[in-house]
């Protein structure tokens, strides 16, 4: 099979499209619970760790994915495909959580530190101290989202945990970043920030297994 190579941008658009498309899926399954919708969100999520390397026609990415599509079909004809759906909204978060607070240790340079100094090299000082301070919000604002993502699915009804997972929850990280931005615009508006658009363009291109040490 002919590999394909794609740009870091796209990928990120890739991945971050099918995650929304899944997330959508399982609004739907969740409130309206049928087994056709679960069977189509389930295989929708398992999609999405496997989203660039199909793109890519990468056989071992296609062959994983049939597999979890497969076990995804299986479990809901058993009745126990439904618990699947809750697991991304408090995994997720609490991975995203580890990442960002395993690079505070002592020693380490923190994730959005090393972001800064590959996006730019000359980066003064007072910001690479604000960018670890800046990783630990991150850090705490996932670990935050995966604790109230669990209790809503263990106590709330099935629809306000779905409106918090699958819709509040990135609006509330769309609204840290666009305010995150703006604030150190603000705070250190003596330094020549990047606009919003490259902002994130250099955020979507880093891939962070080459930031870590």
């Amino acid at each position: 099979m002919a590999r394909v190579t794609l740009s870091p941008t796209t990928r990120a658009w890739l991945v971050a499209l099918s995650f929304v498309a899944s997330s959508a899926l399982i609004h739907f399954a969740v409130t309206r619970q049928t087994p056709l919708l679960e069977r189509a969100a389930l295989i929708a999520l398992a999609f999405v760790p496997f989203s660039v390397g199909i793109a890519e026609l990468r056989l071992i990415a296609w062959c994983g994915f049939a597999l979890l599509a497969a076990t995804a079909w299986w479990l809901v004809g058993l009745d126990g495909g439904a618990p699947f759906l809750f697991l991304p909204s408090i995994l997720i978060p609490s991975l995203l959580a580890w990442f960002f607070a395993s690079t505070l240790r002592p020693g380490r340079e923190s994730l959005i530190t090393a972001v800064a100094r590959a996006a730019r090299p000359d980066t003064p000082d007072y910001l690479l101290r604000y960018s670890r301070t800046l990783t630990a919000l991150w850090a705490s604002l996932f670990a935050a989202m995966a604790l109230w993502d669990g209790l809503l699915a263990a106590f709330a009804p099935q629809g306000w945990w779905s409106i918090m997972a699958n819709l509040a929850n990135y609006l509330v990280v769309g609204a840290f970043l666009v305010g995150e931005y703006v604030f150190r615009r603000l705070r250190f508006r003596d330094y020549a920030h990047p606009g919003f658009a490259e902002y994130v363009r250099i955020v979507a291109q880093t891939d962070p297994r080459r930031l870590r040490g």
